[in-house]
């Protein structure tokens, strides 16, 4: 099916109108969003933010567990496979065997590191 050159156009202005409809949209929205928050002065955010990190002083670290390479190795490798088994891109499949990759080199420098301080190399 051939389309003609009146038709492209209507297409184009069709979803050129569309566009601007969503720009305008989202401008709107920012403007709702600015409107609703308050202007503050400089001493004012600087209090503001102060009296933040002082609250943060109570927090609890969310995961203060700290993995071994070896770990980072063996849970990467089962990431890897599962990206292979879902047909992840393989750009996707190269980022997750570079970063194992990147694992086993530090377990490796790691192992080499306290090979040395052991044996006083």
């Amino acid at each position: 099916m051939k389309f003609s050159s009146h038709h492209s156009l209507t297409n184009y202005k069709t979803r050129n109108r569309s566009l601007i409809l969503k720009a305008l949209q989202w401008v709107a929205e920012a403007d709702e969003s600015l409107a609703r928050n308050e202007i503050l002065t400089d001493d004012e955010i600087i209090r503001t933010v102060t009296a933040e990190d002082d609250d943060d002083d109570d927090v609890n670290p969310v995961n203060p567990a700290k993995f071994s390479h070896s770990e980072a190795v063996a849970t990467l490798n089962t990431s890897l496979q599962w990206a292979e088994e879902k047909k992840f891109e393989s750009l996707e499949i190269m980022l997750l065997s570079r970063l194992r990759d990147r694992a086993f080199e530090l377990k490796i420098g790691t192992a080499e590191q306290e090979n040395t301080d052991f044996f006083g190399h």
